[in-house]
């Protein structure tokens, strides 16, 4: 484990922290001197990560839990106050991906959506912010995409429910940040190779399980550490006067896309 750094004392909440992003980011919070507390449904996995990173010499704690669930976003807070002291940090990271366009867009995949990215945003959010007061202020990332600012072919619900995240941000800010020092901000990914993106791109070429993606559907697929060094950023106080902002973290992804429509 890395020598503590800009995190020391802190503690961070991360939903969605079983894989791709949300482990990097928590492993990476660990290794800057956060107390984390890893929030996912994937019960192997969270306790896989609250191992490796127990086993690094960082302290963390696995709350098995679903974002949607009122309840379980409300115990994982109340875990970062009883195991650790309180919270200074919430990275609303939870998402899934379920493949549509308007006409074929089921209305479960629909739900299951907007509950998991939106919902659980809201209650992560909802019970973080007390919290937040306590230690007075602190810091919240929302997990957006690039889909919320150009709109992303087959991904219907999705797009939705991170469309909603920039406003978020901005809407925590002005409920928040005066009043309980509390900033928000929004990190929005591009093309990252996760185990997520991995199985959607399966999907959608008919390529084996297994098989691995190639760079050149992307250019460079960006590695979850790209992602999880700018949620670092905005949690840290390099970043205190920065607030209701959203950070596109997707190479030139937006820019490519804006030009081919022009031309």
């Amino acid at each position: 484990m890395a020598e503590a750094q800009r995190f020391t004392g802190r503690v961070a909440l991360v939903t969605g922290a079983a894989s791709g992003i949300g482990e990097t980011t928590a492993k990476m919070f660990a290794a800057e001197g956060a107390a984390v507390v890893l929030l996912d449904i994937q019960e192997e996995n969270t306790l896989r990560v609250e191992k490796e990173i127990l086993d690094s010499g960082g302290r963390a704690l696995a709350v098995v839990g679903d974002v949607r669930s009122d309840h379980e976003c409300r115990r994982a807070v109340e875990a970062a106050v009883t195991s650790f002291g309180g919270l200074d940090i919430a990275f609303c990271n939870a998402g899934i991906f379920e493949r549509g366009n308007v006409v074929d867009q089921t209305v479960e995949d629909w739900d299951v959506q907007i509950d998991t990215l939106l919902k659980g945003t809201f209650l992560t959010c909802k019970y973080a912010v007390p919290a937040l007061r306590e230690r007075g202020g602190g810091s919240i990332v929302l997990s957006g995409s690039n889909c919320a600012h150009i709109g992303c072919a087959g991904r219907f619900a999705y797009t939705a429910a991170k469309a909603a995240m920039p406003v978020l941000a901005k809407q925590l800010s002005n409920d928040w940040f005066h009043g309980a020092h509390i900033r928000a901000n929004c990190v929005s990914p591009g093309q990252v190779l996760t185990g997520m993106t991995t199985r959607t791109w399966q999907e959608e070429t008919g390529a084996p399980e297994g098989t691995p993606v190639p760079d050149a559907v992307a250019e460079r697929w960006q590695r979850p550490e790209e992602i999880a060094s700018t949620v670092l950023f905005l949690s840290s106080d390099e970043a205190r006067d920065i607030t209701g902002v959203t950070i596109p973290v997707s190479r030139t992804a937006l820019l490519r896309v804006a030009g081919m429509r022009l031309r």
